[in-house]
């Protein structure tokens, strides 16, 4: 009788144990479908501008008429990039925080971090057009949708 409890006690203990596990997160064997997908990098160094509308905590919601932004994209590796905005007032006085950012595998998602200010995500929607969504999430909190298009410079 004691050999047949032991034994029922131990068959339970493997199958608890077996039913909690965990599934690993990746396949142990990737799926291969015959065909290779090759993700083109767009580049995004130059000077890109447009406008800008948003929501200020305090303030409420602004087209930010009283600004122009300018993103500058300096420097591009891969996936990677890194440049400034400068925001200029009607009233002539000027404003500018480093930024750096990440195209998703995708080639058309970004993901974008400002010194000290915030971030930002959104869609390179062609080769001379990016949306992106600009969220600062300390106090007073501030949301807004920047539409850049690339500055058509000389020579490019």
């Amino acid at each position: 009788m004691k050999i047949a409890f032991t034994l029922l006690l131990v068959t339970l203990a493997v199958l608890a144990c077996g039913c909690m596990a965990t599934a690993p997160a990746v396949p142990a064997t990737p799926a291969t479908t015959g065909t290779t997908t090759v993700t083109v990098i767009p580049d995004l160094t130059g000077n890109w501008t447009g406008p800008m509308k948003g929501y200020d905590e305090g303030t409420g919601f602004t087209d930010y008429s009283n600004m122009t932004i300018n993103l500058t994209v300096t420097e591009q590796r891969d996936r990677i990039f890194s440049g400034n905005l400068v925001f200029t007032y009607t009233s002539g006085e000027e404003g500018s925080v480093d930024i750096a950012g990440v195209i998703g595998r995708d080639g058309r998602t970004l993901t974008m971090v400002e010194r000290g200010a915030g971030y930002c995500f959104g869609t390179i929607l062609s080769n001379d057009e990016i949306e992106l969504t600009y969220v600062h999430d300390a106090t007073p909190f501030s949301i807004a949708v920047d539409s850049f298009k690339r500055v058509q410079e000389p020579g490019r």
